[in-house]
């Protein structure tokens, strides 16, 4: 998978996270994942078609997940995830998308993004069928982590 299909959606994620949480967000070492796999107990699921199509996955913890969804609340108290919170999550998947598919824009390439799916639950096991999945996670300062997770094809 050509790097060109990879930097905005790790440059775009990291500094909206940044931004959405007040928090520092470091990028962790990159590497590839088999399919299937298991994802963490909260996925942000968002489709890609255009001049490329594909699949980005967020996964994080039930905890993770929280502390996106308060910060983005101004630090209304999230316990645990309800439709509010859900939405937040799935809002802060759809604001990193369509940035991304901004920057692409701004290149010269062209995607469509479809709206975010949420899922929530223990041991999910995503397939992409044969795409290859590249993995970046982020890991944040308060100690959550985002794993940022790319299924794309030219």
């Amino acid at each position: 998978m050509d790097v060109k299909y990879i930097n905005p959606f790790v440059n775009v994620s990291i500094n909206l996270i940044k931004q959405l949480c007040n928090v520092d967000v470091n990028r962790g070492k990159i590497y590839l994942k088999t399919s299937p796999f298991l994802a963490e107990n909260v996925v942000i699921i968002i489709g890609i078609a255009g001049d490329f199509r594909g699949q980005v996955f967020f996964s994080m913890s039930e905890l993770t997940a929280c502390k996106i969804a308060s910060a983005m609340m101004f630090g209304m108290d999230v316990p645990s995830l309800d439709e509010m919170s859900k939405s937040a999550i799935a809002e802060m998947g759809n604001m990193i998308l369509g940035n991304v598919s901004t920057e692409f824009y701004n290149t010269g390439t062209v995607i469509d993004i479809t709206p975010p799916t949420i899922l929530v639950g223990q041991d999910i096991n995503v397939s992409t069928k044969g795409v290859q999945t590249v993995c970046v996670p982020l890991e944040m300062g308060n100690g959550g982590k985002v794993e940022l997770d790319i299924a794309v094809t030219a």
